[in-house]
């Protein structure tokens, strides 16, 4: 019997071929989440550093609520988390998810010491400065993860946040000549009390991030339950801070001496509210250390669009330690390949296990 021709035994598009399309698609969703992040926290840090540091009319006076703008960051966040909420799970949805009140709160409470603390430092320290201290988050976040989650990390990852250390203290720790104006940074008590705010950041980042990955797994809730409920109660915390120190009734006074920083106040809570959906968005889907990758192009974007806007002054030593912090991720896994460090620690332990059976 004469075999059919050719055209009649043509196979369906292979495996290979679908895989390759989802891959594109993931990579265009990717693209556009990263793109998001970026544009957004840009816009959001011309805003905060405007908003913290700018001098308002005749008298100079700068805007040093930094309750009222954790309130307002909280506000924006709400409101798009529980539109958010609604557009993708219907309005009967739990606003909770089934997650009991006491977890919220320690959440919560990590989440707005991370907020409060970070503005607060900017009353002491430049921009450029917070943003590259801030950017050792991965380490208060390693040890969370070890504490709450009993994680155990690999040596490149413990690599990399040696790098991470070393690039903010080569940083820090380079005084400029006197005389020669190439620095606006300078360990005096003001940037040291600056950086101690930034550190208390940094401990409240190491226990809701981590605690905040906790909930989600525990108890299944969506990426807007967790931005939802994380602002409300951040929000709420912020509202009974304010009431009793009068800050509120301070507020309401400057923006009547100055109603143009209402502008202000629209882009720093509209491009925060973006931002975090788009930030919460990129790890429901591709993951923390993707978030981490993003986030950091993202600061370095904000320290030179800060240096070039606001006209802060960095000497050639201190570029090197924001390479060292920004690009440690690449320089460690170089290492970690050259010295046979690649191996999760997970993996080492499975091939012993492989070999024990045999």
């Amino acid at each position: 019997q004469r075999p059919p021709p050719a055209y009649y035994s043509m196979s369906p598009p292979t495996r290979q071929t679908s895989e390759s399309s989802a891959d594109a698609a993931s990579t265009m969703k990717l693209a556009f989440l990263a793109v998001g992040v970026w544009v957004s926290f840009v816009a959001f840090g011309w805003a905060q550093e405007h908003l913290t540091s700018h001098e308002f009319g005749e008298k100079k006076e700068r805007f040093d609520h930094i309750s009222a703008l954790v309130l307002l960051q909280s506000i924006g966040n709400a409101i798009v988390a529980y539109v958010m909420l609604i557009l993708t799970q219907g309005p009967k949805v739990a606003v909770t998810g089934g997650v009991p009140t006491s977890q919220w709160l320690v959440v919560a409470l990590g989440y707005l010491g991370a907020h409060k603390f970070g503005l607060e430092a900017l009353r002491y320290i430049i921009f450029p400065l917070q943003v590259v201290v801030k950017s050792c988050k991965s380490i208060p976040v390693m040890l969370g993860e070890r504490i709450f989650a009993g994680e155990v990390h690999s040596a490149e990852k413990k690599l990399s946040v040696f790098m991470l250390t070393a690039g903010v203290l080569f940083f820090t720790l380079r005084q400029p000549k006197k005389g020669d104006g190439l620095s606006d940074f300078h360990l005096d008590p003001k940037t040291l009390y600056g950086l101690g705010l930034v550190f208390l950041a940094l401990c409240c980042d190491g226990v809701y991030g981590p605690y905040q990955n906790k909930l989600a797994k525990t108890y299944d809730v969506s990426e807007f339950h967790l931005m939802l409920n994380m602002n409300l109660w951040q929000g709420l915390f912020a509202l009974l801070m304010i009431i009793p120190s009068g800050e509120l009734v301070e507020c309401f006074d400057f923006v009547m001496r100055y109603p143009g920083v209402l502008r202000e106040f629209g882009i720093f809570s509209a491009t925060m509210a973006v931002g975090n959906v788009f930030i919460f968005k990129l790890q429901h889907d591709f993951g923390a250390l993707t978030v981490t990758k993003v986030t950091t192009i993202r600061k370095l974007a904000s320290v030179l669009y800060s240096v070039v806007i606001f006209g802060h002054k960095m000497n050639p030593s201190q570029w090197i330690g924001v390479f060292i912090v920004f690009f440690s991720n690449q320089i460690s896994k170089a290492l970690a390949r050259s010295l046979g460090w690649s191996k999760k620690p997970s993996d080492a332990k499975a091939k012993g296990d492989t070999k024990k059976t045999k």
